[in-house]
C-alpha cells in the first residue's frame, strides 16, 4: 500500500468538501458524491469501540453517501464508486493496494508495434447472474456503449476522448481486439476498475433493468430482501463465482450514513467495521477510540471552464488565468483552514509520476506578478468572476475571494435558485471549485476529465497540453516520466487549473474486527476485496 506519512496538526475549522458544480463533477470530486438521500440514522453514540457488532462472517461498511443513487449500472459512476461495485461486478483490470494495475477478467494482453491496437485474452469460467458466460462479444457490447454521454466511466475512451477507442472486434470467443485513436502504451490504464467493468448481457441489452437490479459476475449478489435503497445494501457471497475464494466475508453490508458525526460514531462504537469517507473534523474522535488510514491524491482547486472567453472574455487570456494562480495564497489558506494538507500549484499529486517541485516554486503566490499579468492582458483595473453557489459559499472560496480582491480579481458569488442552475454552472461560469480525485494516474484524469471531459465542454485546444498528453499515453519508462512532467507543467503554465492544496482521504476502521484496509494505491477508494478479519 502507498501511504502518506506526515505530522497532522488539525484545525478546528470545518471544511465543506462538496463541489457545487453538478452531478458529474461531484462524482469525480469524491466518493461522497451523488448522495441525495438521508442515511439510516445509525450512530454509536461515541462509545468505547469494544469490538464490532457485526455477526461472524459479515463485514459492515459505512458509506458517507448512497452507494447506488441512480441504480446498479456501474458505468454511470466514477472510479470512486468502485469500492461498492467491485463486489457485484468484475473489471478487465483492477488496481491493487500497492497501486499497480493487474489483469482480472483478462489473462493476457499485448500491443502492436505502434501501440494503436491492443489484444486481450479473456478469462474462462466467468458467469453472470443469468447463467451466461463471459465472452468476447459481451466485452465488445460493453465497450460499444462508450458513445453514451450519460456513462461517467467512459470519459477518456469515448468518441473525442484523449484515449478514444475507435473500434472493437471479437475474432473469437476469448479474444478482443481494441483499436485506439492514438497510441496507448499502457492500455490497462484506460480499462481499470469502473472504466473496465463488464456488465452482463441482460444489462447491456436493457440498461434500464440495471436501475433496480445489478447484472454482474462479481463474487457477491444483491440481497434484495435485506436492501433498502439509500439506506442499507446487503450483498451475499456467490460461492460459485470464479473468484469467490479471494473474498473473506460471507456477507457485506453497506450502511449509508450521510451525517459526518454519525458516520464517525458508527466506527467508534463498533456498529461499522470500516467507515469512509471521514470528515476532517471527526478524525481526532475516531483516532481516540479506533484507527484510521489515509491517502493523498485529491487536488482542491478551480478548474478554468471558460478557456475560450465565451462567457467571460477575460478568460481567453492566458495572462488572466495565470494571474489567478499567482494571486492565490495557498500557504496561508492551508495554515488557517487545513493544517495537514499540502499547498500546491500543480494538478499532479505528490506521489504521482510527473510531480515536479519546481512548479510549486515557479507558480507560487506572487500578488505583484498577478497585477502585472492582469495589466499585460489589458485589465489594469481587474476583472469580475462569477461563481455559482447553492446556499452559502465554501469556506475556502470565501478566503480566496479576499486574496484575489487584493490584486483586482473580484470573485462574485451568485446564489442559485435551483439545483438545475448549479448543475448548469459547469457551462455558464468561468470557473468551478472543488476537490478532484486525480489519483495515481493523472494522465487518465486529464484525458477523461480536464481535456476530454466536462472541464472542457467548449473544446478548447492547447497544443502543449495535447502533445504532452499524447506522449504520456503513448510511451513507457523514462520517456513517459518526462512526458508526464511536461504535461503537469503545461496545465499550470497555460492556466487550465488553479490548484490550491492536496487533500487526504481518511477511512476509519475497528482494528479489533478487521485488519488495516488499503486504498487503491494513490486513489481515494478502498480495495474492498483485500479487507480481511483481524488476526
Amino acid at each position: 500500500m502507498i501511504k502518506i506519512s506526515r505530522l497532522r496538526v488539525r484545525s478546528s475549522a470545518t471544511r465543506p468538501m462538496t463541489a457545487r458544480i453538478g452531478a458529474a463533477t461531484l462524482a469525480l470530486a469524491t466518493a461522497t458524491t451523488l448522495a441525495a438521500c438521508g442515511g439510516n440514522g445509525g450512530s454509536g453514540g461515541g462509545g468505547g469501540g469494544a469490538g464490532s457488532a457485526s455477526a461472524e462472517g459479515t463485514l459492515t461498511f459505512a458509506y458517507d453517501a448512497d452507494a447506488a443513487p441512480t441504480g446498479y449500472d456501474p458505468l454511470l459512476y466514477s472510479q470512486g464508486q468502485f469500492t461498492f461495485f467491485s463486489a457485484l461486478y468484475d473489471a478487465l483490470f483492477v488496481t491493487t493496494a500497492d497501486g499497480t494495475i493487474e489483469p482480472s477478467l483478462v489473462t493476457e494482453f499485448s500491443n502492436n508495434a505502434e501501440n494503436t491496437q491492443t489484444t486481450l485474452t479473456l478469462r474462462e469460467g466467468v458467469t453472470f447472474a443469468d447463467g451466461s458466460s463471459l465472452d468476447a462479444e459481451l466485452v465488445k457490447a460493453n465497450l460499444d456503449r462508450r458513445g453514451d454521454e450519460g456513462l461517467e466511466a467512459y470519459g477518456a475512451v469515448a468518441p473525442g476522448g484523449a484515449s478514444e477507442i475507435t473500434d472493437v472486434q471479437a475474432p473469437d470467443p476469448r479474444t478482443v481486439v481494441i483499436t485506439w485513436a492514438q497510441p496507448q502504451a499502457q492500455p490497462e490504464n484506460n480499462l481499470v476498475d469502473t472504466a473496465g467493468v463488464i456488465v452482463g448481457p441482460d444489462g447491456v441489452a436493457d440498461p434500464s433493468s440495471l436501475e433496480t437490479a445489478p447484472d454482474g459476475s462479481g463474487a457477491y449478489t444483491l440481497n434484495t430482501g435485506e436492501t433498502t435503497r439509500a439506506s442499507t445494501y446487503t450483498l451475499d457471497k456467490n460461492a460459485e463465482a470464479w473468484n469467490a475464494d479471494e473474498w473473506a466475508y460471507d456477507t457485506i453490508v453497506f450502511d449509508v450514513i450521510t451525517d459526518s458525526q454519525a458516520l464517525a460514531n458508527a466506527v467508534v462504537s463498533g456498529q461499522a467495521d470500516v467507515a469512509t469517507v471521514l470528515d476532517p473534523t471527526t478524525i481526532d474522535l475516531v483516532e481516540q477510540r479506533q484507527s484510521t488510514v489515509s491517502v493523498g491524491g485529491t487536488i482542491v482547486g478551480f478548474p478554468i471552464i471558460d478557456k475560450t472567453g465565451a462567457n467571460n472574455p477575460a478568460f481567453a487570456s492566458e495572462q488572466v488565468r495565470l494571474a489567478m494562480i499567482h494571486a492565490t495564497d495557498r500557504e496561508t489558506l492551508v495554515n488557517d483552514l487545513h493544517d495537514g494538507s499540502r499547498p500546491t500549484s500543480q494538478l499532479f499529486p505528490e506521489s504521482a509520476p510527473g510531480f515536479d517541485p519546481a512548479i510549486d516554486e515557479e507558480f507560487a503566490y506572487d500578488p505583484d506578478r498577478a497585477r502585472e499579468l492582469l495589466a499585460e492582458a489589458g485589465f489594469p483595473d481587474g476583472i469580475d468572476v462569477d461563481y455559482t453557489v447553492l446556499g452559502q459559499p465554501e469556506e475556502d472560496a470565501v478566503a480566496i475571494q479576499g486574496q484575489w480582491a487584493e490584486v483586482g480579481i473580484r470573485l462574485n458569488f451568485v446564489t442559485a435558485t435551483s439545483t438545475d442552475q448549479v448543475f448548469a454552472a459547469v457551462r455558464t461560469d468561468p470557473v468551478i471549485f472543488g476537490g478532484f480525485a486525480v489519483g495515481a494516474q493523472p494522465a487518465g484524469f486529464i484525458a477523461g476529465v480536464l481535456y476530454g471531459g466536462f472541464m472542457n465542454m467548449q473544446g478548447a485546444a492547447e497544443p502543449e497540453i495535447e502533445g504532452s498528453l499524447g506522449a504520456a499515453l503513448g510511451a513507457t519508462g523514462d520517456a513517459q516520466e518526462q512526458a508526464l512532467t511536461d504535461l503537469n507543467r503545461a496545465i499550470t503554465a497555460n492556466g487550465w487549473f488553479v490548484p490550491v492544496y492536496e487533500d487526504f482521504t481518511y477511512a476509519g476502521y475497528n482494528a479489533e474486527s478487521v485488519a488495516e484496509p488499503s486504498f487503491a494505491g494513490a486513489n481515494n477508494y478502498l480495495v474492498l476485496s483485500e479487507i480481511q478479519p483481524a488476526s
